[in-house]
């Protein structure tokens, strides 16, 4: 009897768990259909020092009423964020307004800057740009690490926390990026599970 019940509240807590990781997709998979970001995300390398790497990103209201906005900057490094010459990070719009000054990444990093209110049926357009300074000392040469930026809406559960880094420049998110982490959580709450409940049995037939 005590393994039963204990296989009945595992079985209830794996379902508490999995209904929240498919509200966390659900709601990116709402948010998409809010605001459409071209590309969906962007993933920028590390420059060479005195080197400017530069992109473009806008995104649009796809639905009859205002929307707030966000920029959400993540990313990880090992010293091309910090140090006394890091990498330095600007962000303006194609008219020129400054939406980001050019300040050190470490400290946008993690971020999600609040932009303006998005009005039906516009596009709000950025520049965005990376430079490694010319002073960067030796230290810095073969640094790795990235920058990703993502438009998001309120209705978002912003990912700010620093994220490993990302291969390869412009990486969009697709509905199967978003999957994945979660069918690997699942299988991951499932095995923990089955492994709990043969753990109770075999000590319950020695009891």
């Amino acid at each position: 009897m005590i393994a039963l019940r204990s296989s009945r509240t595992l079985i209830a807590l794996l379902g508490a768990g999995l209904l929240v990781l498919l509200q966390a997709v659900g709601a990116s998979a709402v948010t998409s259909d809010l605001i459409n970001a071209t590309p969906t995300s962007v993933a920028i390398d590390a420059p060479a020092p005195g080197e400017v790497q530069t992109w473009k990103m806008s995104v649009s209201n796809s639905v009859d009423a205002p929307l707030p906005l966000g920029l959400e900057i993540s990313g990880a490094s090992d010293i091309l964020f910090s140090g006394a010459t890091p990498m330095e990070l600007s962000v303006k719009t194609l008219d020129g307004a400054t939406v980001v000054e050019r300040v050190p990444v470490g400290k946008v990093l993690g971020k999600s800057l609040k932009l303006p209110e998005l009005q039906v049926g516009k596009t709000y357009d950025l520049v965005g740009s990376v430079t490694l300074p010319k002073e960067a000392s030796n230290s810095y040469q073969g640094a790795s690490g990235n920058l990703k930026f993502r438009f998001v809406t309120s209705l978002d559960k912003p990912a700010v926390t620093p994220v490993s880094p990302i291969s390869g420049p412009n990486l969009a998110n697709t509905g199967m990026n978003n999957l994945l982490p979660v069918g690997i959580a699942a299988v991951a709450l499932l095995v923990l599970g089955l492994g709990f409940v043969l753990v109770r049995r075999k000590g319950s037939s020695h009891e």
